[in-house]
């Protein structure tokens, strides 16, 4: 069995180096894009999970969540959600789009902890393979 894929969706390129590093270590391949767009055309990698940033230009992470959730082929990749906004403010946007509920599997705020990361995204791959 081949190493988990982590796909990275983020505008701030100091992010996405920290995350790739920190991934990278973990043992994780790690591939990524700045905005919800490119996010979407990535999903033909097939990640194991997607980390997926809030506010950002083009498409930003409410969008390209409802566009994933909304594909067959893709909707039951696990997402963790990261913002600096709090999970309040995000849970309000989610909201205004119509959701009762939240459409992804986990909520990360920035500045984030590389522990509390990983642990993360173990716990969403497990929830995967059950």
């Amino acid at each position: 069995m081949g190493m988990d894929t982590v796909l990275i969706v983020d505008d701030e390129l100091a992010i996405v180096e920290t995350l790739t590093e920190i991934l990278t270590w973990a043992g994780y391949d790690v591939v990524s894009a700045s905005n919800g767009q490119e996010g979407l055309n990535e999903l033909a990698k097939k990640p194991s999970v997607v980390l997926l940033d809030f506010m950002m230009p083009v498409m930003d992470g409410l969008q390209m969540l409802r566009a994933l959730r909304a594909d067959a082929r893709y909707r039951r990749i696990p997402v963790i959600f990261m913002s600096a906004a709090g999970l309040e403010t995000v849970r309000a946007a989610a909201r205004l789009g119509g959701r009762r509920s939240a459409p992804w599997d986990a909520f990360i705020a920035k500045p984030f902890d590389p522990e509390t990361l990983l642990g993360a995204i173990a716990t969403a791959l497990q929830r995967r393979t059950k």
